[in-house]
């Protein structure tokens, strides 16, 4: 991004008159290790192709999977995709086989190493505790987790709902910088209790710095949550969708849908896109570097449109909400390039006919 300049000494002018031109988008939790975690799909058309310019891979690779990972799906694809690393050296394979049923899969050292090795690409360390991902080891994968992050000095996103642990005993180990996905699930134990007020212990581990994610996914986001989690003060710090092959068909279908459901729920247009921009870059330790329109920072830009037109929006229960406007991508640039939609045409374009 470069200061200011007239249109016409510019290459390439995009038509963007009515639209808002944001920062790339950042997903801060998707899957994309398509072939190898069951639940992935391939990185592109509904991320990249929708105005997210960074997708954040939430542990799909483990150290033993993760060099694949990198060579077969990062570094081809011409988006930004960083890692979430797993705890369990084999990720996740497979949705109805929990990654740590066996705790000898969760290999401290060997993560360690491996995110030692690949500082440019994984962001901290990924765990799930749900009881049928951990079984009983929730809370000792949590530890295992915990620790390689301490080593490494990068934060861990713990996957919530489900688990044989009570949420406090999760929240209560979490430090300044540690995430919280899924963070308005209606799977229990979450933040939420059944009387619609957020639990003490998550109002503490804020205090302590924990961030809290969306990370919407097939299961992990219902309407009464939010409202509950929202009238009680409590907002959400990163808005994600938690993308998969089992909600990429609805109902989440892409990051810009789940931001126009906060949009319904009553935040600001400006206060969802930081959740997308800013807020999740400095989780993942990007701040000024993407997620800005900053002199000087990577030409990421997002050109969105705020269609109001009736819509209906989906939350993970099956619960449909009919809104009054949803937000659409019209155009992504990534790294100074325009690489949606395909065969994008500009003004100069316009002009050559």
């Amino acid at each position: 991004v470069g200061h200011a300049r007239s249109s016409a000494d510019a290459t390439d002018v995009i038509e963007a008159e009515g639209a808002y031109v944001v920062p790339g988008l950042i997903d801060l939790h998707v899957h994309v290790y398509w072939g190898v975690a069951d639940l992935s799909i391939e990185p592109g058309p509904n991320d990249l192709a929708r105005g997210a310019t960074t997708i954040v891979d939430a542990g799909s690779a483990g150290a033993n999977t993760f060099p694949g990972f990198r060579r077969y799906v990062i570094e081809p694809f011409a988006g930004r995709i960083l890692a979430f690393l797993n705890i369990s050296a084999a990720g996740q394979i497979d949705p109805d086989l929990g990654e740590l049923h066996d705790l000898r899969f969760a290999l401290v050292d060997r993560a360690v190493e491996v995110g030692r090795a690949n500082p440019d690409l994984i962001v901290g360390l990924k765990v799930r505790v749900s009881e049928m991902l951990a079984g009983e080891n929730g809370l000792a994968g949590l530890e295992r987790a915990l620790e390689a992050g301490r080593e490494l000095g990068l934060p861990t996103m713990v996957h919530i709902g489900g688990s044989r642990a009570p949420i406090e005993e999760i929240l209560g180990r979490l430090g300044p910088g540690d995430i919280v996905t899924h963070a308005l699930t209606g799977w229990e134990p979450g933040i939420v209790t059944s009387g619609g007020r957020v639990v003490a212990a998550a109002h503490e581990a804020r205090a302590r710095g924990v961030r809290f994610d969306v990370g919407h996914g097939a299961g992990s986001f219902t309407w009464a949550n939010a409202e509950a989690a929202l009238a009680d003060g409590f907002r959400p710090d990163t808005i994600s969708s938690d993308l998969h092959r089992f909600n990429v068909d609805g109902p989440v279908h892409d990051l810009v849908t789940t931001l126009s459901k906060f949009l319904h729920l009553g935040l600001s247009l400006p206060e969802v896109i930081a959740m997308a921009t800013t807020a999740p870059a400095l989780a993942i330790g990007r701040s000024g570097e993407i997620g800005t329109l900053s002199v000087g920072a990577i030409a990421d830009v997002a050109v969105l449109r705020l269609v109001e037109a009736p819509v209906d929006l989906t939350d993970s229960a099956g619960v449909t909400r009919r809104a009054s406007a949803r937000l659409v991508a019209a155009t992504t640039i990534r790294a100074g390039r325009v690489v949606a939609p395909a065969g994008a045409r500009t003004a100069r374009d316009s002009d050559a006919e």
